[in-house]
């Protein structure tokens, strides 16, 4: 038997903060308890100080691994970059390889056992009537989400494949997980401004305006409502499509969402110092947008933070609007980013909901709860030990993710993990990786 303490740290119970000691033995959280002398002959002790523990973040949309884009990103260097953030589960959704078959899935599980610094696990897609017969054979193969879009280019050929894909999912007790823009209003924007010759970089955000979210948002709700099915929409980034989302959760329809630190912080006005750096699908918006998010964040309206990580070098960035690249840097920062400005900054998380749109909530959302997603005797060993009150400057120098940059640049931000425990085993410590004790598991 493995065992580790760790001593004296602040956890929330319920909706109180107590100070106690977790007690792991073989990768699992054996007992909790306010008296850590009862707790005799461990192999290793972590001395928290009073330190605040958490559940290990769950990221389930992170573009980690294709193995055509390696210059962006792989599982080692996403993954260390997830464990600096405090992340300890990531989900690797497809980024362009087509995860729909099992020769394709096998490939990403391999390359993750062996280079994953994070419990992982690999997302289908893009779904459409092609692939949409081996949706049950990949669920068999551990398969807990399928990714469907509503707009180009990965949407289904035929609208009526859309529904099709929704019920096979949920016929297989899996998540289709919805990337929610319309085609319509978007196609006649973008062909309008390629007609006017603009290529500036605001020219993206305003071709993909909110109400293309929110008509997709409630295509998708109607034909869940309708086949009484479960979907999740990704990466909420406009207060209408949230409004969509809250009136359809009070009628019933089983529908969960997610946002991401982009839209919490950024709109369309940062576009004039990002350029294309901050070229992102959905679109930015505006602060009215941002406001609005982060209070459905707060009352349950969009259930998780999701980070939507999908970097690329600079030189893919650095062309016209319509030839570079879609997608940002988060990973490691998504946790200290929404715990500074959510509890400490704007105060509309307390750190109970803060657990749950980082942790809990996912793991429900992803079929890993209780497992994961707690710290409560039963649960995999995944902790994080965080300092609530050392700020640090963000700088890509800093960061661990494969790129060299970082639109978050210059932000000073709390909750870094001092320390990570995955599946049991101290893997962050002060700082410093122990690479010695990588063991992850394809959740």
């Amino acid at each position: 038997m493995q065992s580790l303490l760790i001593r004296d740290v602040y956890i929330a119970i319920n909706k109180e903060i107590i100070l106690a000691s977790i007690l792991v033995v073989n990768g699992k959280i054996a007992a909790l308890a306010k008296n850590p002398s009862k707790f005799r002959d461990v192999d290793e002790v972590i001395n928290g100080s009073g330190l605040l523990a958490l559940p290990g973040g769950i990221d389930i949309h992170a573009h980690i691994y294709d193995p055509d884009y390696t210059h962006h990103e792989d599982f080692r260097s996403g993954t260390i970059a997830a464990i600096y953030g405090g992340i300890t589960t990531v989900f690797d959704m497809p980024l362009r390889l087509y995860v729909d078959n099992v020769d394709v899935l096998k490939i990403k599980i391999n390359e993750g056992l062996g280079n994953s610094f994070a419990n992982f696990g690999v997302l289908a897609g893009m779904m459409n009537e092609d692939n949409i017969s081996n949706i049950q054979t990949l669920r068999k193969e551990g398969v807990r989400g399928f990714k469907l879009f509503t707009c180009k280019p990965f949407r289904p050929k035929d609208e009526s494949a859309i529904a099709k894909v929704i019920n096979e999912v949920s016929r297989s007790k899996a998540l289709t997980i919805v990337h929610a823009e319309d085609d319509i209003l978007i196609d006649y924007l973008v062909n309008c401004f390629k007609r006017e010759g603009r290529k500036e970089p605001i020219i993206h955000h305003l071709s993909r305006p909110p109400e293309a979210e929110a008509s997709a948002i409630t295509r998708v709700i109607e034909v869940a409502k309708y086949l009484d099915a479960r979907v999740h929409i990704a990466h909420v980034s406009s207060a209408i499509g949230a409004k969509v989302i809250k009136e359809a959760k009070a009628s019933g329809v089983k529908v969960t969402a997610e946002t991401c630190p982009q839209y919490l912080y950024f709109t369309r006005d940062d576009v004039v110092k990002w350029g294309n750096y901050l070229k992102i699908t959905p679109s930015l918006k505006s602060k009215s947008d941002v406001n609005y998010l982060w209070q459905s964040l707060a009352d349950g309206t969009i259930d998780a933070v999701a980070s939507d990580h999908a970097p690329s070098p600079r030189d893919e960035k650095e062309l016209d609007v319509w030839s570079a690249w879609g997608g940002i840097p988060v990973i490691e920062v998504m946790l200290p980013f929404v715990f500074t400005y959510g509890v400490r900054k704007l105060g509309i998380l307390t750190i109970k909901r803060f657990i749950e749109v980082t942790s809990e909530s996912p793991a429900k959302i992803i079929g890993l709860y209780p497992a994961k997603g707690s710290i409560t005797p039963g649960s995999d060993a995944d902790i994080i030990v965080i300092d609530p009150n050392k700020y640090v400057k963000v700088t890509a120098g800093s960061l661990h993710h494969k790129v060299d940059w970082t639109p978050f640049e210059g932000m000073m931000l709390t909750g870094w993990p001092r320390y990570v425990v995955v599946n049991g085993k101290l893997l962050l410590s002060d700082g410093e990786l122990v690479e010695e004790n990588r063991f992850v598991r394809y959740v």
